[in-house]
């Protein structure tokens, strides 16, 4: 059984990270949340990403804190990729997550859209199962970094909670989308869900299998910015609120 204080490490989509190793400039973002289950301390989420020329780099890292210790859950993720008429494109993705009870990595390639295993632990657990997902199939996903930067990004006002997206890690397939909610008097709070579509095991999609969510946003210059996520899940809910 996964121990609560993993649940925002295991949630990945929900839980994902930064630290870029390039010099930062005025065009670039580095941004760290504190993240909490049912309002206890678990750790911190730190994101740095570059938007330049068309293009974008952003990497991450989650380190517990807290009663997050108990399960010593942390991952570092990153992704690069091109940005198409203002969503993201990936290219590369390459994760290390250890949940506390599960570690793992992997690396996808993109090529017309289409992931592609190039490394990792997790390359040589579908080569086994014969039942795995094809990666082949997954046109048109993109990687779990990617799908939760296109929601924390510095976006438009203009369709702020319109986000619809299909994630593919390598392993499993599922959906972040926000779909509900609006502008505010200081900004805009907008809902939706991440859920479980294929790949996952028996006892995953028993447990559950759509997360709601919330995005709180504040204008700035025009502009959107995330000031904090909340996701609803069987053990509570798990926060994080940018400092």
């Amino acid at each position: 059984m996964t121990h609560p204080a993993a649940i925002p490490a295991r949630l990945g989509l929900l839980a994902a990270l930064i630290w870029l190793a390039l010099p930062l400039r005025a065009e670039d973002t580095a941004v760290t949340y504190d993240v909490r289950l049912l309002g206890l301390p678990v750790g911190k989420m730190q994101f740095a990403a570059r938007e330049r020329d068309g293009a974008y780099a952003v990497t991450g890292l989650f380190s517990a804190s807290g009663i997050g210790r108990i399960a010593d859950a942390g991952f570092r993720l990153s992704a690069t990729g091109r940005i198409r008429n203002g969503a993201l494109a990936p290219r590369r993705y390459d994760e290390k997550i250890d949940t506390g009870s599960r570690s793992s990595t992997a690396q996808l390639s993109y090529e017309g859209g289409v992931p592609r295993l190039t490394g990792g632990s997790v390359m040589a657990e579908v080569a086994a199962d014969p039942g795995a997902l094809d990666p082949a199939q997954q046109r048109g996903t993109v990687d779990p970094l990617t799908a939760l930067w296109g929601v924390l990004r510095v976006r438009p006002a203009a369709g702020i909670c319109r986000y619809d997206v299909v994630i593919f890690d390598g392993q499993r397939r599922s959906r972040l989308a926000m779909t509900g909610g609006g502008m505010t008097g200081s900004g805009a709070t907008c809902t939706g869900a991440y859920t479980r579509l294929a790949g996952f095991s028996a006892s995953e999609m028993k447990r559950q299998t759509v997360y709601p969510f919330t995005v709180t946003y504040t204008s700035q210059g025009g502009e959107m910015r995330a000031e904090a996520l909340s996701v609803k899940s069987a053990y509570g809910t798990a926060s994080m609120t940018r400092e």
